[in-house]
């Protein structure tokens, strides 16, 4: 009778009669086994103590992360009052003749998108609208330096030309250095017409029953130290004027399909005689319908002439 046979029928008799030879072979396989054993019950509790120790530490990971994260977010909040703080608050002579409405939404607690009023030495205004490339607290911190630049140089020139030419050239490096650009729609008023600057951005006038779009020849602040071309329009009472960064025309639906300038600009002139600000909100409930998710900063501005003033 083998060992096998002897264990498998768990007998004490038969184990005292099992030849010495099978004893010590039985002995040395129980030792093999206890070692075995202790090994892995060594394996298991170093394993054990490794994982609580790895738990230990990642417990206290989450635990700065956290603190970090809420570091952050106070930092954020406190950008966005900031930025909020930046954005403009309409001039008194600007109300006495235009109706205005806008719609700004930066797509994180701060953003590129950034819309100005300017008052001029000639004692008439301006209204500028810009996209700085990229989002977030980079793109905010330019925005902010742009502002700077912009409120310098309004005391000094009283054209939409000079005032981009200067503002780009004064820029012009450190934008490079940094690796931004912004696109700029500068718009100062006349009596009886607008002259503007439009580097990227769109624009649209409704004048009686003629539609003008914005000459988009200017290139980007930020791109090229080139001369920018100035053009102007009639403004008169009744007239619309919007301005209006890529934010909402580029954003997609599911299908991948782009919301488009066309549907936006349709969109307007189909509702041009309501009040402006029914326009923007019409503007945005069929942006909101349409769109899968939000795909940049949005800034919208629609405005109608009231009146000579």
């Amino acid at each position: 009778m083998t060992l096998e046979e002897v264990l498998a029928q768990n007998d004490a008799e038969l184990l005292a009669k099992l030849p010495s030879a099978e004893l010590a072979r039985l002995f040395w396989r129980y030792k093999g086994l206890q070692k075995s054993v202790e090994r892995d019950n060594s394996f298991w509790s170093s394993t054990n103590d490794n994982l609580k120790q790895a738990y230990e530490k990642l417990d206290e990971q989450e635990r700065e992360l956290a603190r970090t994260y809420a570091i952050i977010q106070d930092d954020l909040s406190v950008a966005q009052n900031v930025q909020r703080a930046l954005l403009p608050r309409m001039l008194g002579e600007m109300s006495e003749e235009l109706e205005l409405a806008v719609y700004h939404k930066q797509l994180t607690e701060v953003g590129g998108d950034y819309y100005d009023f300017f008052r001029l030495p000639n004692n008439r205004y301006a209204i500028g609208v810009f996209d700085i490339s990229g989002h977030g607290v980079s793109a905010a911190l330019i925005t902010a330096f742009l502002k700077a630049q912009f409120m310098q140089v309004m005391e000094h020139f009283d054209s939409p030309q000079g005032i981009v030419e200067w503002v780009n050239r004064t820029s012009f490096d450190f934008l490079r250095e940094v690796r931004k650009y912004a696109t700029v729609n500068l718009v100062s008023f006349e009596p009886d017409g607008f002259r503007y600057v439009s580097g990227g951005g769109y624009g649209m006038l409704l004048h009686n029953n003629e539609t003008h779009l914005f000459e988009k020849k200017n290139h980007f602040l930020g791109l090229r130290l080139k001369p920018y071309r100035e053009f102007s329009l009639p403004f008169s009472q009744g007239d619309l004027l919007v301005l209006y960064t890529d934010g909402m025309v580029e954003a997609q639906n599911a299908a991948g399909v782009d919301y488009s300038v066309r549907r936006l600009n349709n969109l307007i002139i189909e509702h041009r005689d309501a009040p402006v600000q029914e326009i923007v909100d019409r503007c945005v409930a069929d942006y909101e319908s349409f769109r899968h998710k939000d795909f940049d900063d949005i800034t919208l501005l629609v405005m109608r002439k009231k009146g000579n003033p």
